[in-house]
């Protein structure tokens, strides 16, 4: 059974009893993030099996699963898993002072996004990560839709309102997220992506938000700085990417 999504977003399939989520992935073509629960896939790896049937039944050919913690990490490398990617997980507490951000330059807009700059939105996205990570519609899609929640802004520059920036915050559960943010490498070391979190973060007080979370790759030390230096504290662990790649 399923409930149907539009295309390329993420749809949700059940499989004996169990209900999976299954979520394109980024800038990879036919790959897919399984939402299998750790605690059924650490005792049986045919949740995990059972999950990519669905998934390649749905035209799937990738399949990456998330790891958590060191015992999660060894049972998907016992099972054939391969890690292409680690994540820093930060949280900032909203007990703490609101930052202090400069005045917004007049020659840039920041205000909620629009259909039409969804592939500025991207364009944007694809000039900061690499092809691993790059935001495409379904993901863009998925990262608006992921929580009950969320605020999706754009930074745009002059009179024609070229985006030159977004931030994709959520909240659910009394805890907010930031989804996903980006700026322009043509418009970095502006405070520009500080200006965005900032707003972010006042939106998520107002929600009564417990605590904001956000990951980084670890290998973009620029950002995990950047966080740190706004408040954010490192998490003991961090999120692990696998994937399994049929043929």
């Amino acid at each position: 059974m399923e409930r149907s999504n539009p295309k390329n977003r993420a749809s949700v399939v059940e499989v004996a009893g169990q209900t999976f989520r299954l979520s394109p992935w980024y800038g990879r073509s036919g790959a897919v993030l399984l939402g299998v629960p750790p605690y059924l896939w650490m005792k049986e790896r045919i949740w995990i099996d059972r999950a990519r049937t669905a998934a390649a039944g749905k035209g799937y050919s990738g399949f990456l699963i998330q790891a958590t913690s060191a015992n999660q990490r060894e049972t998907l490398e016992s099972y054939g898993f391969r890690r292409v990617d680690e994540l820093f997980v930060l949280f900032r507490s909203m007990a703490l002072p609101p930052l202090e951000v400069s005045r917004q330059p007049r020659d840039l807009r920041f205000r909620r996004a629009r259909e039409v700059d969804v592939a500025p939105v991207i364009a944007v996205d694809n000039r900061c990560f690499d092809a691993f990570w790059m935001m495409n519609t379904g993901a863009l899609a998925e990262a608006t839709m992921a929580t009950p929640r969320s605020r999706f802004r754009v930074l745009t520059a002059g009179d024609e309102e070229r985006v030159i920036g977004y931030a994709i915050f959520g909240l659910g559960a009394g805890e907010g997220y930031l989804q996903r943010i980006a700026v322009d490498p043509e418009w970095r070391g502006k405070g520009l992506a500080t200006l965005m979190i900032a707003d972010g973060l006042r939106w998520a007080k107002r929600w009564r938000a417990r605590r904001v979370g956000v990951n980084t790759q670890q290998s973009n030390m620029a950002a995990l700085q950047l966080y740190l230096k706004l408040g954010f504290v490192l998490e003991p662990e961090g999120i692990a990417i696998y994937s399994w790649e049929d043929g």
